[in-house]
């Protein structure tokens, strides 16, 4: 009698729990990152519970994303390496040119295959300018707007471009490529609201290796990005993410839950990122500062090592 208590129990539990489950919504399964693990020498914001490992756990004979935010000080400068090709995201403004080329020497970069640029804000194109114009020229330049785009910098751009001869892509919405191994692909705010700002448009740049993701956010800020991630939620949601617009701006709640990134790089000085910084602290996320030195970012697909150059 006492057995056959038991079964009956177990069957009405059972039958509960069925129907609990029916009733509940579907929900997709979290798309599975990599971990992201600290070098702790460097000077990010680390926080209780963030990993941390003073050796590499990356085998350097595997084939590696690597990710370079170069410190540029306040000023979007991001170079991307896998496989044996390699890219240049924005610049900064033209007075960095010669931190890029110094950084170029120091890595023994001697060919780089493309050149990308966002959106033509100072602190994004001139840089790329000026590197062409000395003669440091990409395979291909990549560029959210056509050759004729009514912008001063980018037509100052255009021009280094076609005295050079240096081949010239549209990138649109929608649009991927290949680096190595690492897919990239390109999406932006492209609805067309009339007086959406530039930087509301600028393009963004999804970099997937294996199992390991980054996000490129450009200047995109407010309503452009919430709209972004809502949409794509596939590209969103990453391990890594780089500050909107330098860290000047906050972030919208959806936003974090969209992208519940791992860890953030802010394209700025503490003064000046210290807005997005602030929620940051609070939501005890791990963040680094480019002005404190240039933060590399290395996977080999599975795992992020992360360390800060702060000799660079």
């Amino acid at each position: 009698m006492k057995r056959f208590i038991i079964i009956l129990i177990t069957l009405i539990m059972m039958t509960f729990s069925l129907i609990y489950a029916a009733e509940q919504p579907f929900v997709l399964p979290v798309n599975m990152g990599s971990d992201v693990i600290h070098n702790p020498a460097g000077r990010g914001f680390l926080y209780e519970g963030s990993l941390k490992s003073e050796i590499s756990p990356i085998d350097p004979n595997n084939e590696l994303l690597i990710v370079d935010i170069i410190n540029i000080g306040t000023g979007d400068a991001i170079f991307l390496r896998c496989g044996n090709e390699n890219m240049l995201i924005d610049g900064g403004v033209r007075g960095k040119a010669k931190t890029l080329e110094k950084y170029f020497q120091n890595n023994g970069i001697t060919n780089i295959h493309y050149f990308f640029n966002t959106h033509p804000h100072d602190d994004h194109i001139q840089a790329q300018e000026a590197l062409i114009r000395k003669g440091i020229l990409p395979g291909e330049y990549l560029s959210m707007f056509h050759k004729e785009y009514g912008n001063e910098d980018h037509q100052n751009l255009v021009n280094q471009v076609n005295k050079h001869n240096v081949p010239y892509l549209q990138v649109k919405n929608g649009d991927f490529m290949t680096l190595g191994n690492a897919k990239l692909t390109f999406f932006n705010d492209d609805r067309g609201i009339p007086n959406t700002s530039l930087n509301g448009r600028s393009m963004m740049l999804n970099v997937k290796f294996g199992n390991s993701s980054i996000l490129f956010t450009a200047d995109v800020t407010g309503e452009n990005l919430a709209y972004l991630c809502q949409k794509y939620p596939e590209l969103a949601n990453v391990d890594i993410l780089k500050s909107p617009h330098h860290g000047i701006n906050r972030l919208r709640s959806e936003v974090y839950e969209s992208i519940s990134p791992q860890m953030v790089v802010i394209t700025s000085t503490k003064k000046t990122g210290d807005n997005l910084a602030s929620q940051l602290r609070n939501r005890k996320i791990p963040h680094y500062f480019i002005s404190m030195g240039t933060v590399r970012l290395e996977t080999d697909g599975t795992v992020w090592y992360v360390t800060q150059l702060i000799n660079e």
